[in-house]
């Protein structure tokens, strides 16, 4: 009833001998109270004939005995009331909350009843109190953790389909771009100044029939679809065009694996007079597409083999590198992004940030040389359409077509990391700042170094080294090379500890003081002037190359001005110069079936002049304020270092600071040696004295015979040792049942 029964099965077996121990008393104690409480129960009854015994797993002999316990009561129309309206619960899985509810309040109400209240005015106060609560609001949160489950499944299946949809979408849309690629192909073999024969399996020209044929895909708009091909040379027309009237199923169904006939094996055979399609009518279709139906993985499977027998073409051997291929193909199967996402993305400088930084700089790696795009130009012209192309060889063949695609892509990359590399500089200048100011007018400082002035100048009276107006700051460390002739282990640096505790406390506080000297040590002079450089140098890199491109933009409107000028009334196909071509490649017209090379397509989708323009604005305004902020660093940590005595042109903000970190771990470390020492001293004092007192020898000795005594009534309760004798009982009355009692009584868990 509680759940304690669950709760003690997964505890067997798990926690050793003792437990078990406890658990079997438990449960033999628990089935002697059931026996007590059947017995009480049952002699409540006015009938003596009736067992005793009650069957607290059959919900039947439960409701008889409930009936005549309370047959002729003041109970009885309220158990009767009960029972109307539990059956008026639905008992399906949507009421399921309603049911638990009941539960839930039986159980605290049978819990209540056993309490020993003086009257029934107290027990109805303490009811209303504890039991003051809206009844919509109650079966709302029941109801939540249901429909938190079912609509988590559903959320789970949502996602697993919208995986596999986004997948087909990519695939579908990188064979969509090879087939209107294959349209241009007639442009793109004028470009190439590389001639081989074609492959015989395939056309000579790509033509729109070849591409219409394939079903799934819609031709091209404004072209008008082509007549079927001829069937084969021998064929029967009509076999080929004869389609079988069978109903589609109306849901996805298992697959019969036969091996199917050509049709111009039929003749004289025993399936030329078949008639196959008069016998629908008298099938249950209906019950065949539930008797078959497919599972979700068959489906998809079928799915999957459809699409690739459709749409995967036939590849060749990649012409790169094989292991270059291989990273290649790891790396653009972490982008998930398909080829014409890539070529947009780099087009539009990643606007919408679909190309993660780190994926840019894995892209640097796999920039297409010469060679390679002169390979693949070669498979294009022998097979015709960039389909055939492998991944890595495809993804070289799309980059390659973009206009300085390595240095568009350096820009991009400068673009996505700009900020993060500037952000990383502002807290160091921002620490060297302050940490220059800081140890300047420190007063703790100060004093401290007149503390050592003084010692030093008394270590070395009248020594080469003696009667100092100052020493170089790196001496500070040499405190702790001063050895004591007292104890081996102690140094100056633990001395000056005690006397800075016992006359000057107040110089306790110089860690936290300057403890803003840490974050100045993190990097090193050159390490900054370097990075501000390579920021300066990666500036200056994306300026000139925004102003090609704007060189290049001002001479394809000056050439399609003066194109409009001189323009004849018939539109004559473009020339393409083939090494131009490569360096540029088609953009967006390949989207239209138009020519690659058209000059408003290509300045509609390429927005390197537009966002480049807006970053570099905002990145020359950082980078000034960035410059400004170091040369104020610069100038505060000259001033600190020329305060101490330093040269700021041989120190670097990394060793200078650091000489004063060294300093405050040692200082602290001794600090805390003296305190251990003392806290030592002051146990040994306290046990001695305690040894000498005999009344707390003795005293001593009685506690710990308490102590003991109740260790071992613990080890005696963990073994079952304090009650085995009662276990031993329980168990033989288990094994031997008096003849009134049942067999076996079922826990109430």
């Amino acid at each position: 009833m509680l759940g304690i029964g669950e709760v003690i099965d997964r505890l067997r077996n798990q926690h050793g001998q003792a437990l078990e121990d406890h658990l079997d008393l438990f449960e033999m104690m628990r089935h002697e109270d059931e026996l007590e409480l059947s017995h009480s129960s049952c002699a409540s009854t006015s009938n003596e004939s009736m067992d005793l015994s009650i069957e607290v797993d059959n919900p039947q002999i439960i409701a008889e005995h409930l009936q005549r316990k309370l047959d002729r009561t003041v109970a009885y129309p309220h158990f009767l009331s009960i029972l109307q309206h539990m059956m008026l619960i639905p008992s399906d899985e949507r009421n399921l909350h309603i049911w638990r509810l009941f539960d839930l309040i039986l159980q605290q109400l049978s819990i209540k009843s056993t309490l020993e209240t003086s009257n029934v005015s107290e027990l109805d106060s303490t009811f209303d109190k504890s039991y003051d609560f809206e009844m919509d609001e109650v079966l709302t949160r029941l109801r939540t953790q249901h429909e938190c489950e079912r609509l988590e499944k559903e959320l789970n299946d949502a996602k697993e389909e919208l995986d596999q949809e986004k997948k087909k979408v990519m695939e579908l849309e990188n064979r969509l771009s090879d087939l209107q690629d294959g349209m241009s192909l007639s442009s793109f073999s004028r470009t190439s100044d590389l001639s081989s024969t074609s492959d015989p399996r395939q056309s000579p020209t790509p033509t729109i029939s070849s591409i219409a044929s394939l079903p799934p895909v819609n031709p091209p708009r404004l072209i008008p679809p082509p007549p079927p091909p001829p069937p084969p040379f021998g064929a029967n027309p009509l076999a080929q065009t004869v389609k079988k009237k069978v109903p589609k199923p109306v849901s996805s169904v298992r697959t019969f694996n036969w091996t199917k006939l050509a049709n111009d094996k039929i003749k004289n055979t025993v399936w030329e007079n078949v008639n196959e399609e008069k016998l629908y009518d008298q099938l249950d279709l209906t019950d065949l597409c539930q008797q078959f139906a497919a599972t979700k993985n068959e489906a998809e499977s079928t799915s999957n083999t459809i699409h690739k027998r459709f749409f995967k073409p036939e590849t060749v051997q990649t012409v790169i590198e094989p292991r270059r291929a291989q990273n290649c193909t790891i790396m653009l199967s972490k982008l998930k992004l398909s080829h014409k996402e890539i070529r947009n993305s780099l087009l539009s400088m990643d606007e919408k940030q679909k190309l993660p930084k780190d994926m840019i700089e894995q892209m640097l790696k796999y920039i297409p040389t010469k060679e390679e795009l002169s390979a693949i130009q070669e498979t294009l012209t022998k097979h015709k359409s960039p389909a055939v192309l492998p991944l890595a060889d495809r993804f070289f063949y799309e980059v390659g077509q973009i206009q300085r695609y390595e240095q568009r892509l350096q820009c991009l990359h400068t673009m996505r990391t700009f900020q993060e590399r500037v952000e990383e500089l502002v807290p160091y200048l921002n620490a060297v700042s302050k940490a220059s100011t800081t140890l300047t007018s420190s007063k703790r400082l100060k004093q401290f170094l007149a503390l050592l002035l003084a010692i030093g100048n008394y270590l070395n009276f009248g020594k080469r080294m003696g009667n100092a107006m100052g020493f170089t700051i790196g001496s500070i460390n040499q405190a702790s090379n001063v050895r004591s002739s007292l104890k081996a282990d102690r140094t100056l640096l633990h001395y000056i500890a005690e006397i800075v505790e016992n006359k000057f406390p107040d110089l306790l506080r110089i860690k936290k003081e300057l403890h803003c000297v840490y974050e100045a040590t993190k990097f090193t002079k050159n390490e900054m002037d370097q990075e501000i450089k390579s920021l300066q140098t990666a500036l200056c890199f994306v300026s000139a190359e925004l102003r090609i491109h704007q060189q290049k933009l001002m001479d394809t409107k000056k050439q399609a001005l003066l194109s409009n000028n001189n323009s004849e009334p018939e539109e004559k196909a473009p020339e393409f110069d083939p090494n131009e071509d490569q360096d540029h490649g088609h953009d967006s017209g390949v989207e239209t079936g138009e020519s690659p090379r058209r000059p408003s397509q290509r300045s509609k989708s390429d927005k390197f002049v537009s966002t480049v323009s807006g970053f570099l604005r905002e990145a020359n305004k950082a980078l000034n304020a960035l410059e400004a902020a170091h040369e104020d660093t610069k100038q505060k940590f000259a001033d600190c270092a020329r305060f101490f005595a330093e040269d700021p042109a041989k120190s670097s903000p990394d060793q200078f600071f650091g000489v004063f970190t060294r300093f405050l771990n040692q200082f602290g470390d001794s600090y805390a040696m003296v305190l251990k020492e003392r806290e030592d001293q002051e146990r040994v004092k306290k046990q001695t004295i305690s040894r000498s007192l005999f009344s707390r020898k003795v005293n001593r000795g009685k506690r710990d015979e308490k102590n003991k005594d109740f260790e071992r009534l613990i080890d005696a309760l963990q073994t079952g040792e304090l009650f085995s004798e009662d276990l031993s009982r329980l168990r033989m009355s288990v094994r031997h049942p008096k003849n009134k009692r049942p067999a076996q009584q079922p826990a109430i868990a």
